[in-house]
């Protein structure tokens, strides 16, 4: 129970007076705020227990629907009535993600006021809630335990006055020369160089509404993203800790970044309100907070407006051409918005049923407001690019807004299968300007860069693509297929295994990692570990030809089972894209036959197959590669030259 509000108790060198809502020591009195005595005696109540933000929700705002940023002000008004240093308490605690602990002792008054810790100072007679930063309280002087009475003015004293104003008025020129000149000086914020924004926390008390809180979430991250001096965690790593218990230097440790951004979403019928705060992910120290209500239709405007005021706080360093665009006003229909949500929600899944719930779901949007560009971005990246609508969608959005990285990223994709070498690359560079932080970008770029024979940047792109997105199971895939491409075969195998053990119960991602596995074992003329890593594949997906190339392979080696993949695969109608012509020239290389390995390359030139794109790279047709008739078709498909290029 909390104690009484008639209670008079101590907490610290604190008299608190809970009936007149006032703590004073030794004649400085605050006002609190009523809310915030609550707060105060709640913690009081469990002295030296940890007291979580939902107790105290429950506590003191019992009738009340409000964020957990109410109770982050009321203590952080508690803290500056008491003149306590969150980073280093003597009263309130942090206690990592779980709550807040009064440390302080407490005593009923008749106790003793205890002892003032030494080299404090006692809080100024304010009223707390008209406080916003720590800084608009100046305490009052206090030295040893007692207060310093002011003395008569003396001559001398006087002149003491004036010189130390001088001295205060060169000192702060001083540090404001500093904070314009960009140095870190004491008490300055911390320098915040990158930053992840975990998912927020859905409070609408509907699961319905999960896919708001996420798209309220990717908005933002896209938003920050578009800052180049800031390296912003991607998506897909993002929601690796939705609902997480690890601590929030456990998060920045495992994520590599300065600073964490969290909040809450709360949505009504014609409303939507977010609180937000920025954490430095080091200390858990809290650095700033803020809650924002606007009506649904304003949402778009709402995300930007939260990101110019992470800006502000962080104090990055903006472009003009930055600026200008997180500056800009989107106005969208509410109602297609909402749609545009649930619909990447559902792309996010990155699954064929995912695909198909998203493109639905994205043609609403349109149908409800055809100017909305991201809608048009999401329909693009829905459909397969081969398809003539996912061109027309691309270039509609870009139309609306040229600055869409999603569109240009779509449009690459789109010109690289059409082998519009120079237009492909043309829309990756523009995307990963637009948009610095976007991983899907840097992954594609190196997917690119690959199959035209540039190594080096395809690994400078693919890593940094990992470091923006460390946990996505696409990029690091990905990464293993550039050093494989790069002949770094051992590199290709530990990327492989890291891989695995990251997914271990992942049967729909592992059964391609083991592909890629055996693929380098043949590199490496490994060829029962090989035959070990495929089959593992083809167990995986539940593939019925497991059973027939084990007897081939147990009756003629690795050749033999070569031999009845090929067999298999020709005579499998309608190769899907898994198993295309590319593969079967990949089969017949390794058994040192050109003619058929040509013939295979020849079907996948006429079908367009995605898996001629990296003829010239793939170590598996090094066998062929000096053939006349592997030239010409090269010299077919207008690749540009590149420093590598010997054909």
């Amino acid at each position: 129970m909390m104690r009484p509000q008639s209670s008079v108790l101590c907490v610290g060198d604190f008299r608190v007076e809970p009936a007149l809502d006032e703590i004073s020591r030794d004649g400085a009195t605050v006002k609190l705020e009523p809310r915030a005595m609550r707060v105060l005696l709640c913690l009081a109540e469990h002295a030296d227990q940890v007291v979580s933000v939902d107790q105290l929700m429950d506590a003191v705002w019992k009738d009340v629907v409000v964020t957990p940023d109410s109770v982050y002000q009321a203590v952080a008004g508690l803290r500056r009535a008491l003149g306590d240093d969150p980073k280093n308490p003597i009263y309130i605690a942090n206690v990592q993600r779980r709550g807040y602990r009064l440390i302080a002792p407490v005593a009923a008054p008749e106790h003793g006021q205890i002892a003032a810790p030494p080299h404090r100072e006692s809080a100024p007679q304010v009223d707390v809630g008209s406080a916003q930063h720590p800084q608009d309280i100046e305490p009052a002087p206090y030295k040893n335990g007692v207060a310093v009475r002011p003395a008569a003015w003396s001559r001398p004293a006087i002149v003491a006055t004036v010189l130390a104003v001088l001295v205060l008025v060169a000192s702060t020129s001083v540090y404001v020369y500093s904070r314009r000149g960009g140095e870190t000086t004491a008490g300055t914020p911390p320098a915040i160089h990158s930053l992840v924004v975990l998912p927020l926390e859905n409070l609408s008390g509907d699961k319905e509404q999960e896919y708001f809180a996420d798209g309220m979430t990717d908005a933002l991250i896209t938003n920050l993203a578009q800052i180049g001096s800031l390296r912003v965690i991607s998506r897909t790593s993002a929601m690796q800790f939705k609902g997480s218990k690890e601590t929030l230097p456990q998060i920045g440790r495992a994520l590599q970044v300065d600073a964490v951004v969290e909040g809450t979403v709360t949505r009504g019928e014609n409303r939507v309100r977010i609180t937000a705060q920025l954490i430095e992910a080091s200390t858990d120290h809290h650095l700033w907070a803020r809650t924002y209500q606007r009506e649904l239709k304003d949402a778009l405007a709402l995300q930007d407006e939260i990101a110019q005021d992470i800006t502000e706080q962080i104090r990055v360093k903006l472009t003009p051409n930055e600026r200008s665009r997180l500056m800009q006003v989107h106005a969208v229909d509410p109602e297609a918005y909402d749609e545009s949500l649930r619909g990447w929600y559902w792309f996010n899944q990155f699954t064929e049923e995912g695909a198909s719930k998203a493109l639905d779901y994205f043609q609403k949007a349109i149908a409800k407001d055809s100017k909305y560009p991201l809608a048009y971005a999401g329909v693009a990246l829905s459909l397969d690019r081969r398809d003539p609508k996912a061109r027309e969608a691309a270039m509609k959005a870009l139309v609306l807004d040229p600055s869409l990285a999603e569109a240009h990223v779509s449009l690459a994709f789109i010109k690289f299968e059409d082998w519009d070498w120079a237009g492909a690359e043309a829309e990756f560079k523009q995307a990963t300007a637009l948009n610095p932080s976007y991983a899907f970008a840097h992954y594609g770029y190196s997917i690119y860069l690959v199959a035209m024979r540039r190594p080096d940047e395809a690994m400078r792109e693919i890593e940094h693509a990992r470091d923006l997105d460390p946990l996505s199971s696409v990029i690091t895939f990905w990464l293993g297929q550039v050093l494989y491409h790069a002949r770094r075969y051992d590199d290709a195998l530990r990327q492989v295994r890291q891989d695995l053990e990251m997914h271990p119960d992942n049967a729909g991602y592992n059964a391609p990692l083991y592909g890629a596995m055996a693929y380098v074992y043949e590199q490496k003329k490994m060829f029962a570990e090989a035959f070990a890593a495929m089959q593992r594949a083809l167990s995986l997906v539940k593939d019925p030809s497991v059973t027939a190339l084990a007897e081939a392979y147990k009756r003629l080696g690795y050749r033999g089972y070569l031999l009845k993949k090929a067999q298999i695969l020709e005579q499998t109608p309608n190769l899907d894209r898994a198993h295309n012509p590319a593969y079967l020239a990949h089969i017949y290389a390794l058994l040192n036959d050109e003619a058929r390995a040509m013939t295979a390359l020849e079907t996948a030139y006429n079908e367009r197959s995605e898996g001629i794109i990296f003829m010239r790279t793939a170590p598996e047709l090094d066998s062929i590669r000096s053939s006349p008739r592997f030239r010409d078709l090269v010299r077919r498909l207008g690749f540009p030259p590149s420093s590598s290029d010997k054909n």
